[in-house]
């Protein structure tokens, strides 16, 4: 009997400890702690961070050269909802360590219909449905989340229309890249190179249109 109790006492205290390994302490912000986003019952520091190095991410990819955030921001949503993007190429480092810590919030994770990952239940997006500056887009970014009919078949047209509000939004632009960014390459292994990298369209391979509203 003592036997057994003691591979119990054994076998717990190795799970607790895989338990305690597994969870991902972040500490490691980068970027200026100026407050950008308010939003209660949730992490803003960690959702700053997020959305401040996706932004780095971006500007690194697709303007190297000159960071232009309109037309950072321009292709990567065009590219992102016609799945044209290969993350392997642009997520930083910094990035894939955010989004190990995201996903101990486990609220703010789930499998949707059309395959998208973020759970829009979750606190983040209520507080973004509040603070969008586009008003009409606000109002359907909130019927959308309240009747669960989000997706981007619903919202990517509204959405590419105003990627150049997001480099002042940055409540629209947590939103994209919670969506877009961490949700796409949530499940992807990262390390390895995309079968279809080299079919995938380079920045410079766009048109002139490509980073102008209509």
């Amino acid at each position: 009997m003592k036997l057994k109790l003691a591979v119990l006492t054994l076998c717990i205290c190795l799970f607790n400890c895989k338990e305690e390994q597994q969870k991902v302490t972040f500490d490691d912000y980068r970027y200026s702690q100026q407050s950008i986003l308010n939003c209660e019952n949730t992490d803003t520091a960690l959702f700053q961070e997020a959305l401040l190095s996706f932004e780095d991410d971006i500007l690194k990819y697709y303007t190297p050269d000159q960071a232009v955030y309109s037309r950072a921001y321009s292709l990567f949503v065009s590219q992102a909802i016609a799945n044209k993007i290969d993350y392997s190429k642009m997520v930083s480092e910094h990035s894939k360590t955010i989004l190990e810590a995201l996903k101990q919030d486990q609220n703010l994770w789930t499998t949707n219909p059309d395959g998208s990952k973020v759970n829009f239940n979750h606190p983040i997006f209520e507080c973004i449905g509040k603070n969008i500056k586009d008003e009409p887009l606000r109002k359907t970014f909130n019927a959308l989340i309240q009747t669960n009919s989000m997706s981007m078949r619903m919202f990517g047209g509204q959405l590419r229309r105003k990627t150049f509000d997001m480099k002042d939004d940055k409540y629209l632009a947590t939103y994209v890249a919670l969506d877009l960014f961490y949700g796409k390459f949530y499940e992807t292994d990262l390390s390895l190179k995309s079968a279809n990298a080299e079919q995938a369209k380079k920045p410079e391979e766009h048109s002139s249109h490509d980073d102008h509203n209509h």
